[in-house]
């Protein structure tokens, strides 16, 4: 039988294997605002990297200010652990192997200046909390077993009211049929103690969507994150399986919580938010602001087993396509933006489900999970989404989510619009080599030359049409286009009608283009036909919404043709167009758009 110290040294060493959970709550170290050319020109999002493994817990900031996010890659055939750096706050950078005992991603603490991470043994599934002077790149931390088994850590908070740390995790035991919840756990003397408190679960989650025919994969509360607020209260939001995020409070330092509520503006189902304090004490929210679309009945999936079939786990994501933030100058109570940050790069791709797998990586493909930096100058690093070829490492400026007007006019490509269309294929968890719970997808309506195209036709038009195919789930084609949420604005499309017209739709979140069930629950639905716009001629048709007065307006070229009340409340405004072709059958002439703009 093994001795205590020969079990301590297994411990150490597979503490040093297995990838360290932490999560980076401070801001970056480095240059003021202008010294850096390249960052300082950053405003709207953009790409600079591609993470080696999912965003979550594995991006940090090392003790002399690089940044790094490990991860793993295919080596000469072999799985190695890597990881990759910048120097320059994000801008460029070089991919390293780690040694093999390297400690990866911790957070520094703002008392003592030591490192702290948590992990899981995988031989024996107990929690280990790692604690190092030297922080990421130390390959002999110290390693302290706790007293949970098979606790996932999502975040790691030092607190500013009080002098106590506050880690969330997530519950992945199944047990009675259930699985994964969540938890805090809770340490005053910066780390060396833990004791773990469970969060009460959401206890109304719907196991069906409206519209559902079978349920989706149940979960009531796990991957939580948290912020505190400016008098001290703790909040988080959890992931669960309704469509809308869920939120409780503490007013105790996580001692104990409120029950979880539903805020009905932060759409999601399935997908893990997240929490960032910035700098200069505004508050930023990382989510998913989208919809899935409804499940259909058990029959159309003969593959699935039983767990699938009940909703103990899942057989398609299809609302993990786009990422969205938010910002708050009051704690949380009202929120700005709303705004796409990330657009799934594959998301037209016909072989999603292959895309880019290896051994090195999972085969979810999405662009949920997420993790942030601050960096010089106030603006933000996010690491997001699973999969090499969907997740991705972007920079923007927060106050790009302030802006009030944006435009699209298809000149830069259909990059800032979502037209996909899914092809009926194997559905469930992994099934051989393909992607875990997706689908292949299409494109939709495509950019093609305008109907009344001559010698002075120097563009393209966004054309939505019907092309009847059987091989699509639904080949009702749409466009789905995102501006920054508002309770009163309006917004201009140029339209020329060829064939039966199309479904405009004012919404408040991301759904599918083909979704024909979701429309009815936006503010505004309505059908616009060559009555409304004549066809075989351009239109300016103009959609304007007044939340407080509840009234939402249409009109054509300065005539109005619809008046009417908000079919719904959104707390948060209106974000979104969403344009679908009234098509029952082949239409393939449509409708021809050359541009939206929100103002």
């Amino acid at each position: 039988m093994a001795t205590a110290t020969e079990r301590m040294k297994r411990g150490i060493n597979a503490a040093r294997r297995f990838i360290v959970y932490a999560m980076v709550a401070c801001a970056m170290p480095g240059t003021a605002a202008g010294g850096n050319a390249l960052l300082d020109g950053v405003y709207a999002p953009q790409v600079v990297a591609v993470p080696p493994t999912a965003a979550v817990r594995d991006m940090c900031v090392s003790a002399d200010g690089e940044i790094r996010h490990y991860g793993w890659k295919m080596v000469g055939g072999r799985k190695r652990r890597v990881y990759i750096a910048s120097r320059d706050h994000g801008m460029n950078w070089v991919t390293r192997i780690a040694d093999t005992n390297d400690v990866g991603a911790m957070t520094k603490s703002p008392w003592s200046g030591e490192w702290l991470a948590f992990g899981t043994d995988p031989a024996t599934e107990e929690t280990l909390l790692l604690r190092s002077a030297k922080g990421p790149g130390d390959t002999h931390p110290s390693v302290t077993r706790m007293p949970w088994r098979r606790q996932e850590c999502r975040q790691l908070l030092a607190m500013r009211s009080r002098r106590r740390w506050v880690a969330c995790f997530s519950d992945v035991r199944c047990e009675n049929g259930e699985c994964y919840h969540a938890g805090v756990a809770l340490s005053d003397d910066d780390g060396r103690t833990w004791r773990y408190i469970a969060v009460p679960a959401a206890a109304d989650v719907p196991r069906l969507h409206p519209g559902d025919r079978r349920p989706h994969w149940f979960n009531n509360g796990c991957e939580p994150t948290v912020a505190e607020l400016a008098d001290g209260v703790l909040v988080l939001a959890l992931r669960t399986s309704g469509e809308h995020h869920r939120f409780t409070r503490s007013s105790d330092g996580g001692e104990t919580w409120s029950v979880p509520v539903e805020r009905a503006e932060f759409w999601a189902a399935n997908t893990m938010p997240l929490f960032f304090r910035l700098s200069d004490g505004r508050l930023l929210f990382i989510w998913n602001n989208t919809a899935m679309l409804p499940t259909l009945p058990l029959s159309e999936y003969p593959e699935l087993h039983e767990g699938e079939r009940t909703g103990q786990w899942e057989t398609v994501f299809t609302n993990r396509d786009a990422l969205h933030a938010a910002i708050s100058d009051d704690d949380g109570r009202t929120w700005r933006g709303f705004r796409e940050i990330l657009l799934n790069p594959i998301r037209n791709a016909s072989d999603f489900r292959e895309h880019g797998n290896d051994l090195a990586q999972e085969n979810d493909k999405s662009v949920h999970q997420t993790q942030a930096l601050e960096l010089p100058g106030g603006k933000v690093l996010v690491a997001c989404g699973q999969g090499i070829s969907s997740r991705r490492i972007v920079v923007f400026d927060p106050k790009w989510l302030c802006e009030t007007a944006h435009a699209e006019d298809f000149r830069s490509g259909l990059g800032g619009v979502s037209t996909h269309l899914y092809v009926k294929s194997l559905s469930g968890g992994n099934r051989g080599w393909s992607g875990h719970c997706a689908w292949n997808r299409v494109p939709g309506a495509l950019l093609v030359r305008e109907p009344d195209t001559g010698p002075a036709t120097k563009r393209e038009a966004l054309q939505l049409c019907r092309i009847r195919d059987s091989r699509l789930v639904s080949d009702r084609q749409g466009a789905v286009w995102n501006f920054p949420a508002a309770r009163k604005g309006r917004v201009r499309i140029s339209c020329r009608i060829e064939g039966e017209g199309f479904r405009l739709t004012l919404a408040d979140h991301w759904m599918n283009p083909c979704d024909e069930t979701g429309p009815r629950r936006c503010p505004l639905s309505a059908e616009v036909t060559g009555r409304e716009a004549p066809p075989g001629v351009w239109h300016e048709i103009e959609a304007s919404w007044d939340a407080d007065a509840d009234s939402v307006r249409l009109i054509c070229d300065g005539r109005p043709f619809l008046e009417a009340p908000f079919r719904v409340e959104s707390p948060a405004g209106v974000s979104y167009l969403h344009l679908q072709t009234l098509a029952e059958g082949c239409d393939p002439k449509g409708t021809y758009f050359r541009s939206f703009s929100k103002k």
